[in-house]
C-alpha cells in the first residue's frame, strides 16, 4: 500500500494536501506532521514511500529537515518533494537539491503534477531499494564464499595434519580433496640460488583446476609448464624453504584465466607442497561491488561519488590549465515519457560513449544526475577544450538511437590559476551550458516536437495533415486577434501538437475506417491527458502542455477531461478547439463525407456559446474565413 508523509506547520495546508492525495490515491495511507522533528520521527517509524515537505517552518526549516532525513540510514532513500508557496527561483531549487531533495513542487498544487511527481518518486525509491538489495545480495555472496573458503582451508589444514599420522590415510584424503595439491622440488643454480622447480606430484583436483595431466607434468619444470608465473613462484618458494614458514596468497594466473588462493608449506627440505582453491567467482563478485561503488550502473562512466573525490585530487597546480565541461541531454524527460525509459536509457549509454571517445585516459567522465554529465580535463587549455566540445557536438548530431536523433548541450570553463575557486569554475561551466541551451532553445524545442510528432504520423498519416491544417488555422486566428509574435508562435506550435497524446492510442483505433464504439471513444478521450503528461515532463513545454490538456474542453463546461467552463479554459486552447472542430468537420472520412465550408460555418455559429468561445468563433468566421 502506498504510504505518503506530509510535513507542514500549517494545518490548513495539511488538510488540503490530505484531500488532494486521497482523491489521487484513494488506497494510500496519508501521514502528517506539524513540524520537522515529528516528521523525522514518523519517517523513521513508518518508512513512507514519499515525503512532501514545506520549506518555511518554525524551529527547523524544510532544508534542515531534508538534510537530517538524508543523513539517517533509515530514511536517506525516501524521496523528498518540497511543496511550498515560495517562488521556485534558481536559488531555492539549488538549496533544495543541495539538501538532498528529489523534486520541487510549487503551490498552488496542480493535482496532475502532484500525481505525476509522487509516481515518479515511488519509482525512484523502488529503484534505490532494488540497488541496495542487489548490493546486499552481492555482499552476502562474498561473505558466503569467504566462509566456504575458510571452511575449505580449515579442512585442508586438517587433511595436511593427517599426513603426519598415516601416510596411507593421507594418500586417500589427498586424492579425494576438492583443492588442488602439487608437490615441487626446488632447483638451484651453481651459486645455490633458487632457479626453478619441478613437479613431483599432483592430485586429481590439481589436474581438474589447471587442465594439466599428471603424465604430462610430472618431472617437468615451471619453466616448461608455467613460464609466465615461474619467476614469481620460484622467489616465493625459495623464501618459504629458507624460513620454513607457510605462506598464503591470492593470485590471478593468466594461463588458466583463474584466481587461485594458494597455501604453501615445506614438508621436506628443498620441497614445497602447494594447495590451490579456485576463488575466481569470489573475486569477480568483489570486483563488481568495487565497480558499483565508483561507477554509474547504467552508462559505465564514473558516478558523482567518484567525481567529487577525483575533483579534489585533480584540482592542483600541476594539472593547470584544468577544464570542466558540463553536458546535458536535450529533451530526455520528454523522450522517456513519449517512448519509454528503455529507449531513454539507450540514449544515455550512447551519449556516454560519444563523450568517452573524445576523452583521454587521464580525463574523468562522470554522470552527475539523470541527464547530466561532467568531464574533467587536466592540462587542457580553453582552445583545446573548445575543439573537444565541438567534436562531441558533431558526433552527437551524427548519432541516433533507433530512429530517434538527439542532441546535447555543452558548456565549459577553464581554470588557469591556483587562485581561482574550482566551484566558481564549475558554476561558470554550468552557466555557459545553460546559455548555449537557451541560445538554441527554439531549435531544440522544434526538433523535439518534430521527433515526437513524426512518431505519431507514422501511426496515422491522416493525423499529420490534420495537425498541419489546425496549426495554420490557429496562427491565422491569433493574428486576427492581435496576438504578439511570441504568442502567435506559441498557439501555432500548440495547434501542431494538440493531438500528441494520440501516440498513446492504438493505431488500429486511429486508422479505423468506420465509427468508434463506446470503449474506443473512451480511449480516444484520454489523449489530452496523455499529451499533457508527455509535455509537462519538460519545463520548456509546460505552457503547451496546458493548452493540449484543455483543447477538448467546451465553453459550457461539458467538455473533457476537467469540465472547465468559459474563461477557465486558456484562450489558446479555445482557439485550438475551433480550429480542430472546423478541420474535422470539413475533411472526408472513410465512413462519411466532409461538410462543406458553409455547413461547417453554420455548425460553428450554432455551437457558439455552448461548445465554442463566441468571440473566437466570430473572429474565425468573419475575419479568417472571409480572407480565405
Amino acid at each position: 500500500m502506498l504510504k505518503i508523509l506530509a510535513i507542514d506547520d500549517n494545518q490548513d495546508n495539511l488538510i488540503t494536501l490530505r484531500a488532494l492525495l486521497r482523491e489521487a490515491f484513494p488506497a494510500a495511507q496519508v501521514l502528517t506532521a506539524a513540524n520537522g522533528l515529528t516528521g523525522i520521527a514518523i519517517a523513521k517509524e513508518e518508512d513512507p514511500d514519499v515525503i512532501l515537505l514545506d520549506i518555511v517552518m518554525p524551529e527547523m526549516d524544510g532544508f534542515e529537515v531534508c538534510q537530517k532525513l538524508k543523513a539517517e540510514q533509515k530514511t536517506k532513500e525516501i524521496p523528498v518533494v518540497f511543496v511550498t508557496a515560495i517562488k521556485g527561483d534558481r536559488e531555492h531549487r539549488i538549496l533544495a537539491l543541495e539538501s538532498g531533495a528529489e523534486a520541487f513542487l510549487a503551490k498552488p498544487i496542480d493535482e496532475l503534477e502532484l500525481t505525476a511527481q509522487i509516481r515518479a518518486m515511488v519509482k525512484i525509491k523502488t529503484a534505490n531499494r532494488h540497488k541496495q538489495d542487489e548490493q546486499g545480495r552481492l555482499a552476502q555472496m562474498v561473505e558466503e564464499k569467504t566462509a566456504a573458503l575458510k571452511a575449505a582451508h580449515r579442512k585442508t589444514m586438517e587433511l595436511l595434519d593427517s599426513l603426519k599420522i598415516s601416510e596411507e590415510r593421507n594418500r586417500r584424503l589427498i586424492t579425494q580433496m576438492e583443492q588442488g595439491l602439487a608437490v615441487h622440488e626446488l632447483l638451484v643454480d651453481e651459486n645455490g640460488k633458487p632457479a626453478d622447480c619441478n613437479f613431483l606430484y599432483v592430485n586429481a583436483s590439481f589436474e581438474r583446476l589447471t587442465g594439466f595431466k599428471s603424465q604430462d607434468i610430472l618431472g617437468k619444470t615451471l619453466t616448461e609448464m608455467m613460464p609466465d608465473s615461474k619467476e614469481f613462484l620460484v622467489e616465493k618458494y625459495g623464501q618459504l624453504i629458507k624460513t620454513r614458514e607457510s605462506v598464503r596468497y591470492d593470485k590471478y594466473f593468466p594461463q588458466f584465466k583463474k584466481f587461485f588462493e594458494v597455501v604453501a608449506y615445506s614438508p621436506e627440505p628443498q620441497q614445497v607442497a602447494v594447495i590451490i582453491s579456485d576463488i575466481t567467482e569470489r573475486k569477480q563478485t568483489e570486483e563488481k561491488i568495487r565497480y558499483l561503488s565508483d561507477h554509474d550502473y547504467l552508462t559505465g562512466v564514473y558516478n558523482r561519488h567518484y567525481y567529487e573525490e577525483a575533483l579534489a585530487t585533480i584540482d592542483r597546480a600541476e594539472n593547470l590549465p584544468l577544464s570542466l565541461v558540463i553536458s546535458d541531454v536535450n529533451g530526455l524527460k520528454l523522450i522517456n515519457e513519449s517512448f519509454g525509459h528503455e529507449l531513454g536509457d539507450e540514449l544515455l549509454k550512447k551519449v556516454a560513449r560519444i563523450i568517452c571517445e573524445e576523452c583521454r585516459d587521464q580525463d574523468v567522465v562522470a554522470r552527475l544526475s539523470g541527464d547530466e554529465f561532467i568531464i574533467l580535463l587536466p592540462k587542457t587549455d580553453e582552445s583545446e577544450t573548445s575543439k573537444i566540445v565541438k567534436r562531441m557536438r558533431a558526433a552527437a548530431q551524427e548519432q541516433s538511437v533507433g530512429a530517434i536523433n538527439f542532441s546535447i548541450s555543452l558548456g565549459y570553463e577553464t581554470k588557469t590559476s591556483s587562485d581561482q575557486n574550482i566551484q566558481e569554475v564549475l558554476k561558470n561551466a554550468e552557466d555557459n551550458m545553460y546559455r548555449h541551451k537557451l541560445y538554441e532553445s527554439a531549435s531544440i524545442k522544434n526538433k523535439t516536437i518534430d521527433l515526437i510528432m513524426n512518431t505519431l504520423y507514422e501511426k496515422s498519416s491522416r493525423e499529420m495533415l490534420h495537425s498541419q491544417r489546425v496549426s495554420e488555422i490557429c496562427e491565422k486566428i491569433a493574428k486576427k486577434m492581435n496576438f504578439d509574435q511570441d504568442d502567435i508562435s506559441q498557439v501555432k506550435a500548440a495547434g501542431l501538437i494538440h493531438d500528441i497524446g494520440k501516440m498513446g492510442i492504438d493505431e488500429k483505433i486511429l486508422n479505423k475506417p468506420g465509427g468508434l464504439d463506446l470503449d474506443e471513444w473512451k480511449k480516444i478521450q484520454r489523449h489530452p491527458e496523455i499529451g499533457y503528461r508527455i509535455l509537462s515532463s519538460s519545463s520548456e513545454f509546460s505552457e503547451l502542455a496546458r493548452y493540449v490538456l484543455e483543447h477538448q474542453e467546451r465553453w459550457d463546461g461539458k467538455g473533457y477531461p476537467k469540465q472547465l467552463q468559459g474563461e477557465e479554459i486558456s484562450i489558446q486552447a479555445r482557439i485550438i478547439g475551433v480550429a480542430d472542430a472546423f478541420d474535422a468537420m470539413t475533411c472526408d472520412r472513410a465512413y462519411r463525407k466532409g461538410l462543406s465550408v458553409a455547413e461547417a460555418v453554420a455548425e460553428i455559429k450554432n455551437c457558439a456559446g455552448t461548445q465554442f468561445d463566441p468571440e473566437i468563433a466570430s473572429v474565425f468566421i468573419e475575419k479568417v474565413l472571409i480572407e480565405a
